[in-house]
């Protein structure tokens, strides 16, 4: 119910709201519950607390205290701090759980076993078992929790609800599922999820008693919101920066200033934080990045290598766009094949266990695996990759040589290697996201790009290998820093943001190669925006969430399109003198419009503001109710209904009332007579006379007939409103810009249309196909004509 109130105080035109069916059916009301059960508990909690004494005295003072010490000016900073802190430690928890998972399979396939046969085996077993498990247990818990979270976090932040999105029973699933997503070895990532799990974090304790003033207004919750977006990418990468960068950019089409220093306050707690638990737990020697580099500082690279950077740049983002087409041609094929969805639907641990098989065979070490260093887990590679040294030169220390050892076999050379590791990831990755677990796609992309550029950087060394002059000056060529870049423009241009750059040089602690990432980025980003989509925006397609698309402003259509040619005409709306009955018919009819237009009569259409769906409800409750019914019982008629002298009445205990459906329905049935006894609220038994059923539906149907004073509920007296000739580039800003979801359109304040989310999706895909013709030229046309 509570829920149900959040979304009420919005005009969300085609949102969620849950079904609403006729009064007639045999089942308790969310309205009873709302006045009458919540009464009752009231007097309960009133009697409770009186009996616990000093216990409750002790818990107002410490409620107060903090209210005066910190509730005012340093509640912000406690919340942010304590939700850095917490998922820090949820972060370093799941990585524990990964190292243990990772350690038991490599015992298991070295020393548990002797024959390949047995090793494979043993290889295979436990990637299965945390798959299938990690879907088991989602599916169970919290089927929410499947994916990266981010498609839905970016539509939360646009401010449409996403249904039991931030729950706790997600956020376990989410844990649970991930460590066992990333401890399977599965080349899948962990970015996406945390993000998810950070902002499940950040939900959770909003209702806690010392923060909830942050979450009584809706856009700063939403604030808050993104500022957890930021904390997920910091403690993944330990890049504060580019959590903050990463946060805005993927996750608001309008970001608010005075939020930038949330995310930065709560980005620093959890990257610091999560740094720090290695350096006291694991022993550590001090807060290190991720993937510890140690270029030349002096002349890392030559003036003419930013060609081959260009060229890296080029590569990837073509590489990226195909990724990014067959990725999303999988997942449709999976969607329309019935085969699939047969199996599927026959058994929910198949699917899995079969990707689960096919990706651990492939990594076999010694099968395929043997050259993808298939035995080098996924994080050691990737510090292989941005080594400093080449692979392919003479001289090797016994440290370097054993880094190239893991790349090549007796016939084969680090080339096939790195190019088997690029295909294995490419392939697999997309292969894997589509199990219903937990999981990221940032990491398997970030190994791709590291490897296409080394071998662009090895292929350098052996073409250069003395180095490249200019001027005199000589300076050699880095492998590792072709990885590095390679890995910032791939990952960038899968994403379609820039901040990977950021995220890049903070992981890898190596400022020199800033100039070379931007660059390649820069030039795969474009590449990879004209030739396809973002992965969160395919991901947001493939769900058909309810997020507006951006607008491109070189489409000269946009400014001569206007709300009139997109609008909807067939308005539900109330007004003024509306029996109870058409208001009735009204709700059931449309179940999922969330607010409706007040007008003064339906001739004029003159509107005066909107009424919330709840609101409308509440009103329904209280002209035919229970409660309404039982207070116009006068006392003789109450004496007679208590003596049993007239058949009119009839002398019942309060029911029992069950939650699992009582959202069905908007007036209470007084034949409901043995309700459901799951999860119900049980109530004082209490003797209660009542109409006999007969008199009660006449007097229902008596009252219905009534008009309805609208006078009664609160209304919104200021609605967004829009004009007909409004350009879509307006509306869209609009849209963007407020947050909001829905704006009728007047003329001279005449009610005329309603535009939402769904309309303006629509409208702006047809501006782009050429399906809606500006409205000037059209008007040529029919003039011509």
């Amino acid at each position: 119910m509570k829920k149900r109130r959040d979304l009420s105080q919005g005009h969300l035109y085609d949102s969620y709201i849950a079904p609403v069916q006729t009064y007639d059916e045999k089942k308790p009301t969310e309205i009873f519950k709302l006045t009458y059960v919540k009464e009752e508990e009231k007097k309960l909690r009133k009697e409770i607390h009186a009996r616990r004494g000093f216990k409750a005295w002790f818990v107002k003072t410490v409620t107060y205290l903090w209210k005066i010490l910190f509730g005012h000016f340093a509640e912000e900073w406690f919340f942010l701090a304590f939700l850095g802190i917490l998922v820090a430690h949820i972060s370093y928890m799941i990585d524990k759980g990964v190292m243990m998972c990772n350690s038991s399979r490599m015992w298991l396939y070295r020393d548990l076993a002797d024959h390949p046969w047995a090793k494979y085996f043993a290889w295979i077993c436990l990637p299965m078992t945390l798959c299938m498990f990690s879907a088991g247990f989602v599916k169970l818990v919290g089927p929410k929790a499947v994916g990266s979270g981010i498609p839905e976090m970016k539509t939360l932040l646009r401010g449409v609800y996403v249904e039991d999105f931030l729950t706790f029973r997600v956020l376990v699933a989410k844990v649970v599922g991930l460590t066992s997503t990333i401890g399977s070895s599965m080349p899948l990532g962990k970015e996406g999820p945390l993000m998810h799990v950070s902002c499940c974090c950040a939900h959770l304790l909003g209702k806690l008693v010392g923060f909830q003033g942050i979450y009584q207004n809706e856009s700063r919750k939403l604030e808050m919101l993104a500022a957890a977006t930021a904390v997920g990418v910091a403690v993944t990468f330990g890049a504060p920066i580019g959590g903050v960068l990463l946060s805005i950019e993927i996750t608001t089409a309008y970001y608010g200033v005075r939020n930038y220093w949330r995310g930065f306050c709560a980005a620093v707690w959890g990257a610091t934080v999560y740094r720090l638990l290695y350096v006291w737990i694991e022993g550590v020697e001090t807060v290190t990045v991720v993937f510890k580099t140690s270029f030349f500082v002096d002349t890392p690279f030559a003036a003419q290598e930013l060609l081959a950077f260009s060229i890296l740049g080029i590569i990837c983002g073509f590489g990226a766009a195909f990724y990014m087409r067959m990725k999303i041609k999988f997942n449709r094929f999976l969607k329309a094949n019935k085969l699939i969805a047969e199996i599927k639907a026959a058994n929910f641990f198949v699917y899995p266990g079969f990707v689960s098989l096919v990706v651990a065979s492939i990594n076999f070490p010694l099968g395929i695996g043997q050259f993808l260093a298939g035995h080098v887990g996924y994080a050691v590679q990737v510090k292989h990759m941005f080594s400093n040294f080449s692979w392919t030169g003479g001289n090797l220390t016994v440290a370097q040589h054993d880094i190239v050892k893991n790349w090549q076999t007796p016939w084969t050379g680090i080339y096939l290697h790195l190019v088997c590791v690029v295909a294995f990831n490419f392939v697999c990755s997309i292969f894997s996201s589509t199990m219903p677990i937990p999981n990221g796609s940032f990491i398997p992309n970030f190994r791709i790009g590291a490897a296409i550029g080394r071998i662009l950087g090895e292929l350098m060394h052996t073409w250069y290998p003395t180095g490249l002059s200019y001027y005199g000056r000589l300076t050699k060529v880095i492998p590792g820093g072709y990885a590095l870049v390679g890995a910032a423009a791939f990952s960038g241009a899968v994403t379609q943001t820039m901040c990977v750059c950021v995220i890049v040089l903070e992981m890898s602690s190596q400022i020199t190669h800033v100039i070379p990432i931007l660059i390649a980025n820069l030039i795969s980003n474009s590449i990879s925006q004209l030739c396809s989509g973002g992965l969160y925006n395919a991901g947001i397609k493939a769900k058909k969430l309810p997020y507006l698309p951006d607008l491109l402003p070189r489409k000269s259509a946009i400014y001569s399109v206007y709300v009139e040619d997109f609008m909807v005409t067939d308005v539900k709306y109330i007004y003024h003198g509306m029996p109870f009955e058409d208001l009735k018919n009204l709700l059931k009819d449309n179940k999922k419009i969330q607010s409706f237009p007040l007008v003064n009569n339906p001739v004029r259409l003159i509107l005066l503001g909107s009424i919330p769906r709840m609101e409308l409800i509440e009103l329904l409750e209280r002209q035919v109710g229970r409660e309404r019914r039982l207070q116009e019982l006068t006392e003789e008629e109450e004496k007679e209904c208590r003596k049993g002298k007239s058949s009119q009445f009839q002398v019942g205990d309060t029911p029992t009332y069950s939650e699992s459906d009582s959202d069905d329905m908007f007036t209470y049935n007084p034949a409901y007579e043995s309700p459901p006894k799951s999860k119900s609220v049980k109530l004082p038994k209490k003797r209660v006379c009542d109409l006999s059923p007969k008199l009660q539906r006449k007097w229902e149907h008596f009252q219905m007939e009534k008009p309805v004073d609208f006078r009664l509920c609160h209304i919104d007296p200021a609605p967004f409103q829009l004009v007909e000739r409004t350009s879509l580039l307006k509306v869209h800003s609009l849209f963007s810009l407020v947050g909001i979801n829905t704006a009728y359109v007047t003329t001279i304040g005449r009610l005329i249309g309603v535009v939402g989310l769904k309309e303006l999706r629509q409208a702006i895909n047809d501006v782009k196909s050429g399906n809606l013709q500006p409205h000037n030229i059209s008007i040529i046309v029919s003039e011509e004509k």
